[in-house]
């Protein structure tokens, strides 16, 4: 069975709609409010995680400036079964937004990787976000053409001109170099979605 079999037909014709990546923004806003079932690339049926909760106001925002996140988590800070995470979040955007976030981030204290488009990442384009005992479980960063064009792991299921669109854009990672320092990403981000938008998508 394939995902496209999996994702409810009012979801599929929905995202199958878009066309640029102002229009993957707006739909990646409208998962995140739940006002849309299911999301490329994520388990149908399925909204964000527990832990996006707080956040999905500053994300849907962003997504609608014209930064089409595609993952994110909160800070937490070192538990009593050593894991710990530090605020970060990833995504797609055209080069003028791509520049105002980097510019914003770094003069805030933040770790930026943006790859522009058609450049393969390497091992330099990702950062680990979260740790077990000091040691990295999982990593955010550039994503390869072939994950995030491809029906399953991707926006392969949607009209070709999206992900065209997602292949022409820059590509911005942006993370708290602090472990479980909660707010200084999430307040970044906001400043840059909710400034004027002057041709930033």
């Amino acid at each position: 069975m394939t995902i496209f079999a999996l994702m409810p037909r009012a979801d599929l014709q929905r995202w199958q709609s878009a066309r640029t990546l102002a229009d993957l923004g707006t739909m990646t806003a409208l998962w995140l409010e739940g006002l849309v079932g299911s999301q490329p690339g994520y388990q149908p049926r399925c909204g964000p995680a527990d832990e996006t909760t707080a956040l999905v106001p500053v994300l849907a925002t962003a997504c609608r400036a014209g930064y089409v996140t595609t993952a994110s988590q909160p800070s937490l800070p070192l538990d009593g079964a050593g894991w710990d995470q530090r605020a970060a979040v990833h995504g797609f955007a055209g080069p003028v937004m791509a520049l105002r976030i980097a510019d914003a981030a770094l003069a805030a204290g933040l770790e930026v990787i943006a790859t522009q488009p058609g450049r393969r990442p390497g091992p330099a384009d990702e950062a680990v976000v979260t740790r077990r005992h000091g040691r990295p479980v999982t990593s955010f960063g550039t994503m390869p053409r072939r994950v995030y064009c491809d029906a399953v792991t991707g926006w392969g299921l949607c009209h070709r001109d999206a992900v065209t669109a997602l292949c022409q854009a820059w590509q911005v990672t942006i993370a708290d170099p602090q472990w479980g320092r909660p707010e200084l990403v999430w307040r970044t981000l906001a400043a840059v979605a909710l400034a004027p938008a002057g041709g930033a998508r």
